[in-house]
């Protein structure tokens, strides 16, 4: 097995997130390099694993060290033989409604009573422009702010459901209202659920902002108009350049993010089935903490 003693980290270049070299993770993990990882991640939001050549039962073994995973609502994106993989890709038999559906800022599953912890990608085709995954870091955001507005904000609770927030001029969201009768057939319809505003890290403990973007549509004892306001205004806040990094997953890559720290979204991509245009990744949402993880080291 690989030490975490061998593992190396350098910054990718943005505000934050790191490239890790030295785990191959198609051989198993040991507890300690297993946490090794956690910490990067924890410390750095995003990490990025590049090399990997994954069969699906190690992509998925590896994603379950990290928590239970998150059985998609959508059952068509789901691999049948893999239901914890999720396909993501921009073929032309892609139905329009579906076509750029994360390209609006969100946290994974946070329309659901547990949400994801982490979520990872492992890349198989990248297009050759474009294709970004863009990031914003809630923790520096919530720190930024003033000491007032934090108190105020701290006991706020927000509404979420699926797809329901007002979107931000350059985000795409699906209209719930027009979803097509095959499409509401494959996807399971989920009441909604509320979350703090301001929320702990299960893990370490740090207070930041969650779930703003999505499925964020109001704020309890709040007017429904001030508390959807009160949200767009905070997406602006939290997506500042000055809080953003990107990176453009590539084939081989897995890239790890944690959803208690980052909001993330895709950036609108062509449909195309033509080389050097396609794209096409696994994702693995977690929820809950892995179970090899070592606290304090």
């Amino acid at each position: 097995m690989v030490q975490a003693s061998e593992i190396t980290a350098e910054p990718l270049g943005g505000a934050f997130g790191v490239r890790v070299t030295g785990a191959d993770l198609s051989r198993p993990l040991s507890p300690g390099q297993l946490t090794h990882l956690v910490n990067l991640l924890l410390e750095h939001r995003v990490v990025i694993l590049p090399g990997q050549s994954l069969t699906n039962d190690e992509y998925v073994a590896f994603g379950r060290r990290w928590g239970d995973p998150v059985i998609l609502i959508a059952r068509n994106n789901r691999l049948e033989s893999h239901p914890e993989m999720i396909r993501q890709g921009n073929g032309t038999a892609t139905p329009e409604y579906v076509r750029n559906v994360a390209s609006h800022w969100h946290c994974d599953s946070s329309y659901e009573e547990q949400v994801a912890t982490f979520t990872m990608l492992y890349g198989v085709e990248s297009p050759d422009e474009g294709g970004e995954t863009l990031f914003a870091d809630l923790v520096a955001a919530y720190d930024s702010l003033p000491a007032d507005r934090r108190a105020a904000l701290d006991g706020l609770t927000v509404r979420h459901a699926t797809s329901a927030a007002t979107p931000l001029p350059d985000e795409h969201i699906s209209d719930r209202t027009k979803m097509p009768d095959e499409i509401r057939r494959s996807v399971v319809m989920l009441d909604p659920v509320t979350h703090p505003l301001v929320n702990r890290h299960p893990l370490t403990g740090r207070k930041a902002l969650y779930g703003l973007g999505g499925s964020c549509y109001g704020i309890e004892g709040l007017p429904e108009a001030e508390g959807a306001e009160l949200l767009l205004d905070l997406r602006r806040y939290v997506t500042q350049e000055r809080f953003r990094a990107a990176y453009k997953l590539m084939p081989g890559d897995v890239m790890i993010w944690d959803n208690f720290s980052v909001i993330h979204r895709a950036t609108p991509i062509a449909f195309s089935d033509e080389p050097g245009e396609r794209r096409l990744n696994y994702r693995i949402s977690l929820k809950g903490r892995p179970a090899d993880y070592i606290p304090g080291r």
